[in-house]
Parts: structure tokens; C-alpha cells; sequence
């Protein structure tokens, strides 16, 4: 029986809802409405290499003479090592020899593939990947470019022990947001698998179009490709003569020797102090017994104690003896007393200036009471008014008695004025 045109309508409606269930939202794909630009830069002619028999793809691998004095640094990418391996763009020599694997074209899948199959006959003492750029068009989606990375970069740290991510080189062809996206997703799986990601896409301004050739992928050789090497021996410079982060070291305190303290010395100037009497004038200190200020034991109790102290070597307790040291006697000289006495006479009280307060004066304080009373008769007046006001139902009336009070309080202001100021 064949099928009718809701059915046609069902099946192409759930294929658009799988097509937008696969575009998650933070993992687009590159913009169709972005227009790519050209480079104004200078690129060298292609040359022709050999074809990997893993991948199919051009392939070199380019291994420095022996420098016993220098250290080996294995770069790894695609064709943007093209200019390098070819000698055209010239490595910096100085400390440090590279060594070029480049496969251009290739994606992480197949540079992963030609690493695990490489022969090297000489151990790097560090491995720089650079990130796959040929995935911003290769892969469908950034988790899928991610994955396909973190499989990459995996299998080159197995293989080498210290290795290093350089970020990809930017392009003109493909949109900046997209690009921005791919190399957080590159980072981040170089985070996860503990390798070091060096940003690079700073150096290179998308404004600037002499650092690119005219296809908008691949740097110039006359601009570009010279910012490119020596951010590559920048890179791997810092990765190899950075000393790893030692270890706290817990601080051991050494005890220190004693030192004796010196007890200051203090001179005093006057009467020589008493000298302490020796201890055989001491005398013994019993309890019940009171000394008087002669110094003289009083009567001694019915059964006087005696107050113990631990005992000497010998088993003899000690006994302790009273000590009456006389003080040193602080006397003032007659100038100086007479300056207290001048500066703070004794006879003036809490009034050390000499001047006594002055007594309230008599008429002062009664207009004070005065001006109390005035204050007190306008407003019980006021208040009677009040009342009689509310009282009142006539106009005329409420008139008359507000202006009773009006001139009742002038004259009483004008009688409070007058009495202050007689007084």
C-alpha cells in the first residue's frame, strides 16, 4: 500500500530534529556567510616530497647532524613546517638543534599515525606538537576535533617522555570565533593529559595580511614565517631550561645556645642605701609571735609553730628569719616645693588659678523667675482660649478671640522684654 504525504512529512520533520540535535549549543561548526580573505605575503614554490605509505600523504622527516653540545628538539606538524624542512626559513642555532616531521594536509588521526610509525634514530630531549589546523575543516564538530587531539597527543607522550603543544597558525579562511573555540578545546585536552599548550594566535592579528600568502592559510616567508621559528625556539627553550618546581624543604630550627641575660645596672644619685644585714642577725619567724616596731619579739604563745621550708642536703630543715630593711628616705628641696606650692596652691581647692566663682546676682535671678511666670500665665491663657475657640459657632465670634490673643501675647512679650533688660 503505498504511503500517503504525512508520512513523507513525519519522516523529513524527525531528520531535520536528528540534524539539529547533533549541533549542540558552544560546539558550532564553521560559518557558510563568513568570507574568507587573501594574504599579500611571499610563499616559496612547492616542492615535491615522498608519500607516506601509512597515509598517503607527502611526508619528510628532516634529522639534524649529531651535536653532542647542543640539545635535540623534534618539531611536529603539517605543512606550515613545510618552509623549515625545506631550509628555506632557517631555525635559530643557537643551544638547540630541530629535527622536522612534517606531513602536510594531514589531521590529528593521520599525524597520530605517522608518529607512532616513525623511526628517529635519535632521542629528543623534547618533542614540540603543533596543534592540527587541518581540523578546523576535517572535523564535524569541536568535540570531535578534541578527541581525535587527545588521542593524538597521547600516543606521541607515550612514545617521547617530554613533550609540548605550540598552538596552530591562525587563518584568513575560516572565522575567528570558530578558530577561538578549536584551541580551547585543544588546550583544555592538554591540560587534562598534564602538557604544556603555548599560545601563539597574539603574534599573528588577523588585520595584518602581509603574514599571510595569498591562500590565507600558510604564513609568508618574508613575515610570517620568521615570527613563527623563533616563538618554536622560544617555545622549547623555556620547555628545557625551566628547572623543575622543587619541593618545599621543611626549615629545621637549630636550638640556640643559651645566652646569659646581663641585668641592667641602674645608678642612683643621693643617700647611700642601707647595706642588708648579714643572715646571722636574722631572726627566726614563728607563728603566733608579732614583732613590734622595735623590732622586739612579743610574748610567745602556749605552743608556738614553727614554719618549715624544704629540707638542705643534711636533712635539716631550713627556718626562715624576718629582715627589716630600712627605706631610703626621698626628701624634696625647699625650691621645689615652693614651685608645687606657687603652680598649685593647696588653699584654692579645685580653683588653681585663684579665681573664685562669682555669686548669681540677686535681681538677675528674679528676672529669671519673672520670665518663667510670663511664660507659664501665656500659655495657660492660651490654652483657655483654645477651648473657648472650638466653643464658638460664629465666624465673627472665633475672629474676635483670636485676635484677643494675638494681642495678649504682644503685650505680655513687650512686659517680658522690658523686664530683661532692667535687669
Amino acid at each position: 500500500m503505498p504511503r500517503g504525504k504525512s508520512y513523507l512529512r513525519s519522516e523529513a520533520a524527525k531528520k531535520r530534529n536528528v540534524d539539529q540535535l547533533t549541533l549542540r549549543v558552544g560546539h558550532a561548526q564553521p560559518s557558510a556567510t563568513f568570507c574568507g580573505q587573501r594574504g599579500t605575503g611571499l610563499r616559496h614554490k612547492v616542492r615535491r616530497w615522498p608519500v607516506s605509505v601509512y597515509t598517503g600523504r607527502s611526508h619528510k622527516l628532516v634529522i639534524p647532524e649529531g651535536t653532542p653540545d647542543k640539545k635535540f628538539v623534534l618539531l611536529v606538524g603539517d605543512s606550515h613546517l613545510r618552509a623549515v624542512a625545506d631550509g628555506i626559513v632557517k631555525m635559530p642555532g643557537e643551544k638547540l638543534s630541530f629535527g622536522i616531521m612534517a606531513t602536510p594536509g594531514a589531521d590529528a588521526n593521520q599525524l597520530r599515525t605517522e608518529v607512532s610509525h616513525a623511526v628517529i634514530p635519535l632521542v629528543p630531549d623534547a618533542v614540540c606538537i603543533m596543534a592540527p589546523s587541518n581540523n578546523l575543516t576535517a572535523s564535524r564538530t569541536v568535540d570531535e576535533a578534541g578527541q581525535a587531539f587527545s588521542q593524538y597527543l597521547r600516543t606521541a607522550c607515550e612514545r617521547w617522555p617530554k613533550v609540548f603543544v605550540m598552538d596552530f597558525v591562525p587563518r584568513l579562511t575560516v572565522s575567528g570565533e570558530y578558530q577561538e573555540l578549536m584551541r580551547q578545546e585543544f588546550h583544555r585536552q592538554s591540560v587534562r593529559l598534564g602538557v604544556k599548550y603555548w599560545h601563539m594566535a597574539d603574534h599573528f592579528p588577523l588585520g595584518r595580511r602581509e603574514l599571510w600568502c595569498p591562500d590565507g592559510i600558510h604564513l609568508s616567508d618574508n613575515v610570517g614565517m620568521p615570527i613563527l621559528v623563533q616563538l618554536l625556539w622560544g617555545a622549547a627553550y623555556q620547555q628545557l631550561e625551566t628547572p623543575a618546581p622543587v619541593p618545599p624543604v621543611q626549615r629545621q630550627v637549630s636550638p640556640k645556645p643559651s645566652v646569659p641575660r646581663i641585668a641592667p645596672r641602674v645608678v642612683v644619685k643621693g643617700e647611700v642605701p642601707a647595706t642588708r644585714p648579714p643572715p646571722s642577725e636574722w631572726t627566726l619567724v614563728e607563728s603566733g609571735r608579732k614583732r613590734n616596731h622595735s623590732g622586739e619579739a612579743g610574748p610567745a604563745p602556749a605552743s608556738p609553730k614553727r614554719r618549715v621550708v624544704p629540707r638542705q642536703a643534711d636533712g635539716t630543715p631550713v627556718a626562715l628569719r624576718e629582715c627589716f630593711i630600712p627605706l631610703n628616705p626621698v626628701r624634696f628641696s625647699t625650691s621645689i616645693l615652693a614651685a608645687v606650692d606657687k603652680s598649685f596652691p593647696s588653699a584654692l581647692g579645685d580653683f588653681p588659678t585663684g579665681k573664685q566663682p562669682l555669686p548669681e546676682e540677686p535681681h538677675r535671678r528674679s528676672a529669671v523667675i519673672k520670665q518663667k511666670r510670663v511664660r507659664q500665665q501665656v500659655c495657660n491663657v492660651s490654652n483657655a482660649y483654645y477651648l473657648w475657640y472650638n466653643t464658638c459657632s460664629s465666624r465673627h465670634a472665633k475672629v474676635s478671640l483670636l485676635m484677643g490673643v494675638f494681642m495678649f501675647i504682644f503685650l505680655a512679650d513687650t512686659s517680658n522684654r522690658r523686664s530683661g533688660g532692667k535687669g
